[in-house]
């Protein structure tokens, strides 16, 4: 249900984008667990991640989602691969936004919650062969409030006809006793940096 709803929503997002060039990516990691001794099975919180891009003409929006320490940490990341800058006018101070959903849509939370933007009209650019990334976090002890429900991260520049999607990642099961060889294998494009 959670990667239906994953690929509806980016669905959603291309459909609605302006006639041009486009093509979009999902991917994320599968751990890989090698047991060398003997054991049972407990959930790990390790650092797991995923991600969702896509590219309109020369504009290339990545996102990335990671649980680290019960943290969340999200990362979204816009290049503009063309020659002119890429600037976006808004109706006010507020640049871009996170949002966490469940899986019905419902908004757990937003970044931009409790925030005060200036109401003027401001602008944000992306210069030629330039990029912009925009963080947030989701401290610990509020993640743990609704983490069970946590199934899809939303972010997006206001005021642009684009919003990406990537699913929250999802505990994986390890060994809970005996020596083991952990590693990831990476489907899809990847992230182009780390946490």
């Amino acid at each position: 249900m959670k990667k239906m709803l994953y690929g509806a929503l980016l669905g959603c997002a291309l459909a609605f984008a302006p006639l041009g060039t486009a093509s979009a990516d999902i991917g994320g990691e599968i751990g890989v667990y090698v047991p060398v001794g003997g054991g049972g099975y407990s959930k790990s919180s390790g650092p797991e991640e995923s991600f969702a891009s896509f590219t309109v003409d020369k504009l290339v929006h990545e996102l990335t989602v990671q649980k680290k320490s019960g943290r969340l940490l999200m990362e979204f990341r816009v290049s503009n691969g063309s020659d002119a800058p890429y600037t976006v006018e808004h109706q006010n101070g507020q640049v871009y936004d996170f949002l966490v959903l469940d899986k019905r849509g419902k908004v757990l939370w937003r970044w931009s919650e409790g925030m005060a933007f200036t109401q003027a009209l401001t602008s944000s650019t992306v210069d030629a062969h330039g990029e912009a990334v925009y963080k947030a976090e989701i401290k610990r002890a509020d993640f743990k409030k609704f983490k069970d429900d946590a199934v899809v991260v939303m972010a997006y520049i206001v005021d642009t006809p684009y919003t990406l999607s990537a699913a929250v990642p999802e505990t994986v099961e390890t060994s809970s006793s005996g020596a083991a060889v952990f590693g990831a294998i990476v489907l899809g494009r990847g992230p182009r940096d780390r946490w």
